[in-house]
C-alpha cells in the first residue's frame, strides 16, 4: 500500500491547466463540424448519410436550407468525406457547451 503512494507522490501533477490555458486538439481530431456556405451545392449527400439524421435539406417557397444539429452529431467525419464541393469540414473545435438548443444549430440558406 505505501508503495503506491510513494508512486503517486513521485509522478507529481498529469493534469493540465484547463481552463486557464486552452488545451490543443491532437493531429486528426475530429472537432465541430463547419459549413461553408460559398463552397455549399445543396446536393444533400452529407445529409443522405450523416447516421444519426442531424442533417437536414428543406426546400421552401423558393429558398433551400441546410441545417446542421450538434445536439446528435456523433463528430463521425462522414458528411465531410461525400462532400463533392467541399463545403464541410471537421475543425478541431471542441467546447460546444450552450444553454439553448438553438445555439446548437447551423443554418445556410440559398434563393433558389
Amino acid at each position: 500500500m505505501f508503495d503506491i503512494l510513494i508512486k503517486t507522490l513521485r509522478t507529481g501533477r498529469v493534469t493540465s491547466k484547463y481552463p486557464i490555458r486552452q488545451d490543443i486538439a491532437p493531429e486528426g481530431f475530429r472537432g465541430k463540424p463547419e459549413l461553408l456556405p460559398d463552397k455549399c451545392t445543396f446536393c444533400g449527400e452529407c445529409a443522405r448519410v450523416c447516421p444519426p439524421g442531424v442533417i437536414w435539406l428543406t426546400k421552401e417557397k423558393g429558398e433551400e436550407k441546410l441545417t446542421l444539429s450538434f445536439c446528435g452529431c456523433i463528430f463521425c467525419g462522414m458528411c465531410e468525406e461525400v462532400c463533392p464541393g467541399g463545403a464541410i469540414r471537421l475543425s478541431q473545435e471542441y467546447e460546444l457547451a450552450s444553454k439553448t438548443k438553438d445555439d446548437l444549430l447551423t443554418i445556410i440558406r440559398r434563393s433558389v
